[in-house]
């Protein structure tokens, strides 16, 4: 897997993040919302503001964009 190396835009912006999220997460927590959804809820909003992973997803698209850019030209 390549290693992607986070700016410090991206780092503020994953502190932001994580911060909104937290907020998110009690909000959750105090309608009575059980753990086991909550967690899993706050797994899937970190992986979606996660910048590397942002990344890993925009290099995937690109390689299957190629793909079927090439399985088109045959």
């Amino acid at each position: 897997m390549t290693n992607y190396e986070a700016s410090d835009k991206q780092k503020e912006l994953m502190n932001d993040a994580y911060k909104i999220i937290s907020r998110v997460l009690a909000e959750l927590r105090d309608e009575g919302l059980p753990d086991e959804k909550i967690f899993e809820f706050g797994q899937s909003l970190i992986r979606h503001y996660d910048p590397i992973e942002q990344k890993r997803l925009e290099k995937l698209s690109d390689e299957k964009d190629a793909l079927f850019k090439e399985a088109n030209d045959l």
